[in-house]
């Protein structure tokens, strides 16, 4: 099975570069190895486009002299004194190149030190260019019994070497589709407070690449379990024993990681509850950038619930969260400072919180009047902008996660008629508007009207585009009057 396995390893990558780098190795009187992500792969049947090499010193050097002999790619120096790892980037390969870990003298004693045991195998890469060699993964900690297991389990010291690793091994099991064992989650566990020592843009960076996968809700129970997500973003906790209206069935925690899971049920299997325009939530869940936002809003979208929550000193002693869309944005804001996100990824998620109960609004005055405005559709459009799709799926999520015994019937089949509605607008009206000239610019207000610069304008030009959709202007000259009585009206 190894061998099998191996040899289609040779059929993916470059003969060439392979040779230069086992040309190299023996040349210099070492040997290299292919180690980490790519065998690991290799082993379960998936393509890396990156490959990893250990030898037992030198990397840098190593990577310039095969540099030389190629004739092409970018050396790359990741290293420093204490860590000997350089990196040839070509076209379609990066490859790096690490010396032995702390002090390892063998490739054995170098695996040993890694972080999971399905991370610390090996294979000289010369039985792999060679023809008829026999290849031998040489595997000190049981790392290949793991991957059949389908298991993340720790090297010794794991921990302890980079508590980040406290955090990969979640997303190792969201990205694989494994489970962590019992003696490394318990190990997690009473580690878990080395994480407070790890910079904020790693912690990040981990938790994107498990938002990415279809495991994330898995992941951040497992991480719940362990103590670590309280570790992690404590404001979640503020929202643990929270009761809510009977609208709901959980907690505001409960609630909030519940609506995470509808979130992936619903993009793994849109045609159950967007059967009429599954396309569009497809559209999302192919956009990483839009999946991992939707799926942070998911997890934060009631994180404000705590500070709104008032209980009424009426006879029913009724529960309300009035403006806990907005807490609830400020917070995630504030998370956002505290893990370095870009400005893109924060007003992404900052505005679907902010926005996530205007389809239960819309779909109230859909249900009360037989219908929903043109202008209502414009305004919900507009400002949601390019989290348009994404905010019916987090608002179909966030209702499947409410099963109190007070919900409304039949609400999730209302969501998918109104994201029809809005959807057929959007694309049938909205778009085709947007791309023919505008009747009016800012210039045309403040000139014509001696406006001031600022939101106003936009606010105007924003009724101006939606009278003119509505069919109540139709010209510059229309236009302007119209602008002129609406400012008369005050």
């Amino acid at each position: 099975m190894q061998k099998s396995a191996l040899d289609t390893f040779l059929s993916h990558y470059p003969e060439s570069v392979l040779q230069a780098f086992n040309d190299c190795a023996r040349s210099r009187g070492q040997d290299i190895y292919l180690v980490g992500g790519a065998l690991r792969g290799l082993l379960i049947d998936v393509v890396s486009a990156d490959l990893d090499f250990a030898v037992n010193y030198g990397a840098a050097d190593f990577v310039l002299e095969v540099r030389r002999r190629l004739g092409q790619g970018s050396v790359v120096i990741l290293g420093d004194e204490e860590n000997d790892t350089a990196r040839l980037v070509l076209e379609d390969l990066s490859l790096d190149v690490a010396g032995y870990r702390k002090g390892a003298r063998t490739i054995e004693d170098d695996l040993v030190k890694r972080d999971f045991t399905i991370n610390s195998l090996a294979v000289l890469l010369d039985n792999l260019v060679q023809p008829d060699s026999e290849v031998e993964v040489i595997d000190p900690l049981g790392g290949f019994n793991d991957l059949r297991l389908r298991v993340v389990r720790a090297c010794p010291d794991c921990f302890e070497d980079d508590p980040l690793r406290l955090l990969r091994a979640y997303r190792f099991g969201a990205q694989l589709d494994f489970m962590i064992d019992a003696d490394t989650q318990q190990q997690i566990k009473a580690k878990s407070t080395l994480i407070e020592t790890v910079a904020a843009e790693r912690i990040s960076f981990e938790l994107d690449l498990i938002m990415a996968t279809p495991r994330a809700y898995r992941s951040f129970k497992a991480m719940q379990e362990s103590g670590l997500l309280a570790l992690l973003i404590p404001e979640l906790y503020e929202g643990a024993g929270v009761d809510q209206p009977p609208f709901h069935h959980l907690d505001v925690l409960e609630h909030n990681l519940a609506t995470l899971d509808f979130t992936e049920r619903v993009i793994d299997q849109p045609t159950i509850y967007f059967p009429r325009c599954y396309e569009l939530v497809d559209g999302v869940a192919d956009d990483t950038e839009r999946l991992t936002t939707l799926k942070w809003a998911a997890l934060f979208h009631d994180i404000g619930k705590p500070a709104a929550r008032k209980v009424h000193d009426d006879q029913k002693r009724r529960i309300t969260f009035y403006n806990h869309d907005e807490h609830g944005a400020t917070q995630a804001q504030q998370i956002a400072e505290r893990w370095k996100w870009s400005k893109r990824k924060t007003r992404r998620v900052v505005s679907l919180i902010s926005m996530h109960m205007h389809p239960f609004h819309l779909n109230n005055v859909m249900q009360n009047q037989e219908g929903v405005s043109i202008r209502a559709m414009h305004k919900i459009c507009k400002r949601a902008g390019a989290n348009l799709y994404p905010l019916f799926v987090l608002a179909m999520a966030d209702s499947l996660a409410g099963q109190g015994p007070e919900k409304p019937a039949h609400i999730e089949e209302q969501l998918e008629q109104l994201f029809v509605e809005v959807a057929r607008f959007y694309e049938e009206t909205l778009v085709p508007a947007e791309a023919r000239p505008k009747l009016l610019t800012g210039h045309d207000l403040i000139d014509t009207f001696n406006l001031s610069s600022g939101p106003e304008i936009g606010r105007l030009l924003e009724a101006v585009e939606a009278a003119a959709i509505d069919g109540q202007i139709a010209t510059r000259e229309e236009a302007l009057a119209w602008v002129g009585e609406l400012l008369d009206r005050g």
